[in-house]
Formats: structure tokens, sequence, C-alpha cells
């Protein structure tokens, strides 16, 4: 029996100094102990739900795990360019979030119709009057207050004329990606070769006018550029007091005095001469007939400045804010947005790459670029080239607007269009080109 004990009291006292020397490798972090209890199960242990911070610098959201988004928008290489890096940026902020960029340069309308129809529309894309008209009403683009809330994302950050567009019973269905506007653009060396002197910020119309008809007599370019477009219409129209539509969409303006007294100056600058159309150039648009150098002066908005960098880069060229009319100055503002498809399998991570996006640091580097300007207002001050600058400045005047009549801006916008090309055909004279051009607008804003 003692020796029993003493074997015993042995092995205790040697289990005791192994416990206490303990090992040289650290153990892996326990898991919390699981008490069992008679005729209760073994408890499951839940990882916990770790979501990012939402700070400066960080993903506007916590976004669904494994996210894998696609995105799709018009435009040439540079604008795709511009995306590209800016899916790059978004990457350093929402690293679990995959953006897969899909360009559509051409029928962008059309192909994203048909997609969302289908089935297979992306998870972002472009939103312009067209898109917004076909897809809020029936919220096949995602309300996005709520989130926006969520984000700290809030519409006063925004320039307050672009945001009308995407706005519909109260929601908000889209944001603004960037604007533009127009600027006088022209060629110095027309200038110099007409002998006359260069635009300025305070030149009219009438200014306009009378220099083209020197450049255009002088024989070696042509004098001012514009083809059959109703955005490089609208600023004349604003100018002398009109509009396309009432503010409440509901009547048209196209016969209106200050509307056909607008277009009876252009159609006279065309066809006194002094007003060329990019055919007539032998250009597909008159920002080419400038890099061309086929023509002296045109209207044309800060997509110049990367067009003329990058095409054009040994051609001289200036800008100067749109000038103004017998009534007032004014111009046209381009907007453009981004939407978020409603059947989307990852609503936070699309939202979160729209918020980045269109955010102020986002639109910072956009700025430097000098493909847009940014949607924020107090980033007006960050464009960098004095061209783009001067063209900028049209956008900021009180009486510029977005060019949007209701849920069929866009059949209004080819009604002037059109108009203009019989005009410039010889088909109609002015008053019957607007007489039916109102007609047609106003059939389609009573729809």
């Amino acid at each position: 029996m003692k020796k029993k004990f003493s074997l015993l009291s042995l092995l205790i006292i040697v289990s005791m100094i192994l416990a206490a020397c303990g090992t040289t490798t650290t153990p892996e972090p326990a898991k919390p102990p699981v008490v069992e209890q008679p005729g209760v199960e073994e408890p499951v242990v839940e990882e916990p739900v770790v979501e990012q911070p939402v700070d400066q610098g960080a993903c506007p959201l916590a976004v669904e795990d494994g996210a894998v988004i696609t995105f799709s928008g018009w435009g040439d290489e540079s604008e795709q360019k511009v995306y590209r890096d800016s899916i790059e940026r978004f990457k350093s902020v929402c690293p679990n979030v995959t953006v897969n960029y899909i360009p559509v340069p051409a029928d962008f309308q059309t192909k994203m119709k048909a997609q969302m129809a289908g089935g297979s529309a992306p998870d972002l894309l472009y939103i312009d009057d067209q898109l917004m008209t076909a897809f809020a009403p029936t919220e096949q683009i995602m309300p996005l207050d709520e989130l926006m809330a969520e984000a700290g994302v809030s519409t006063d950050d925004f320039v307050d004329s672009l945001m009308p567009i995407y706005q519909m019973d109260g929601k908000t269905y889209a944001l603004p990606k960037d604007w533009g506007s127009l600027g006088l653009v022209y060629l110095p060396e027309a200038f110099a070769d007409a002998g006359i002197e260069e635009p300025t910020s305070d030149w009219t119309w009438d200014d306009v006018r009378e220099a083209a008809n020197i450049i255009a007599d002088k024989g070696n370019y042509g004098g001012f550029c514009m083809g059959a477009d109703w955005a490089r219409f609208l600023p004349f129209a604003l100018s002398y007091g009109g509009t396309f539509a009432t503010p409440d969409y509901q009547t048209a303006m196209l016969d209106s005095p200050e509307v056909i007294a607008a277009a009876t100056f252009v159609a006279d600058m065309f066809e006194e001469g002094s007003l060329v159309r990019p055919a007539d150039l032998s250009t597909g648009w008159c920002g080419e007939a400038i890099g061309l150098k086929a023509v002296g002066m045109t209207t044309e908005g800060g997509w110049m400045v990367n067009a003329m960098n990058t095409t054009y880069p040994d051609v001289e060229w200036k800008a100067v804010e749109i000038p103004a009319g017998p009534v007032t100055k004014a111009d046209v503002i381009f907007v453009n947005g981004i939407g978020v498809n409603a059947a989307t399998k990852f609503p936070r991570a699309a939202a979160a790459f729209l918020f980045y996006v269109t955010g102020y640091d986002n639109q910072e580097e956009i700025v430097k670029t000098g493909f847009a300007y940014s949607t924020h207002p107090e980033q007006a001050d960050l464009i960098i080239d004095e061209n783009d600058k001067a063209i900028a400045k049209g956008g900021l005047l009180p009486d510029s607007v977005v060019a949007f009549w209701g849920p069929n801006t866009g059949k209004v916008n080819d009604a002037v269009s059109q108009a203009l090309e019989r005009i410039f055909l010889g088909d109609q004279n002015v008053q019957e080109a607007f007489a039916q051009a109102q007609t047609e607008a106003q059939t389609v804003l009573s729809e």
C-alpha cells in the first residue's frame, strides 16, 4: 500500500513540474470554451461580421462579401481611360469589390433599354435624360436616398442645377458624374490672317457674326462652324430670351418670338456664308474643323482640351466665355449621371462605387484630366487649363439651363435639330420649320 501511494505521489509531482514549465511554442488562440450541460445541444459559435468603417478615405458603405459588379457607359478612349483610372482608385478604398468595366461607345441608350428588358443590364450604367425617363418611373434603376443617407451623401453636395433631372416623386435615382457647357472656341491664326482682334469674354453674337464674315471673305478659313444641333442652338435661343418648353414641361415654346428671332439670326448667318456646317468643311464635327484649321470659330465644350491635346497637340487654339445675345448671356449645361440597376445582386457594392466615383476625391482627379468639370460647386476652382476655365464659366451663368424638358426631352430636342436641318437644306424657312417643330414637340409633351 505504501508503494502504491509513493508511486502515485511521484506521478502527481512530475505532472505538476511539467505543467509549470509549459512549452516553448506559442499556442493558437483558444476558442471560447463550450460548457456541456446534460440534455442541451452544443451551441454553434458564429464568426462575428466585421463591417468596413465609413470615414474619409474608406469605402463609402459596408459592402456584400465577394461583390462583383459591372459598369457601362459610352465614350471614346479618352473617356474610357478616365473611368478605368477611377476604378483603380476605387479599388484602394473598397478592395473587396471587383468592378468589370464594359464600355459601349455606340447606341448606348438603345442597347441599355434592350438589356434592361432582357435582364442583362449592367449593375451600374450612365443615365442621361432618356434613360432616366425610361427607367425611373418603373424603378428599374434603384432609388438611392436610403443608402445616400447611410453613406453621408446629400443632394446638397452637388451643383443645384444638376440634380432635378435625376429626381422624381421625391426620390433620387442617379447622381451626376460630370457636367459641361459651351464656350467660343477659335483659332488665333485665323484672326491674324483676317487682320482682326481676337474674341473676348464680352463678345456678343453680333461680334461673332461680323468676325465670321471677315474671316470667310478672306477665304483661307471658314467663319463660324455649327451643325443642325439643338445643343449648339440653345445658347442662341436662351440669349434671345427664349426656351424650348415651359418650366412645368407641359407647353412647347419653339414658335415663340424669341426662338424665332434666334433661329432667324442663325439662318441668316448660314445664308450669307459666315456659318458653315461640319460637312461643308469635310469634317465630322466642329471640334475637328478647329483641329484641322478649317474654320475660325465654333462653340464646343471642355472636351476640346483632351481632344486637342491628344489629336492635334501642335495646333494653337483658344476659348472664351459663351457670347451674349440681345437679352442675356446664357449657356446650355450638359450633365450625365450614373444609376444602379435595381436588379443588381450587390446593391451596396454598386452604390459604394457610385458614391465614390461621384464623390469629392474622385471628382478632383477627373478635373485634372480636363475631361469634365466636378459636380461639386466647391471644386469649381480646380480647373487647371485656361481654355477649360473660360468654357466652364458659361455653365455658371444665372440664366444657363440643363436642357431637360421632362420625360420626352430627347424628342423635343430632336424636333429642334430637325427644324434646323430643314432650314439648312432649304426645305423650309424659319417660320415653317419651327412651326412644325412646335407641333411635334407639343405632341410629345402632351403624352
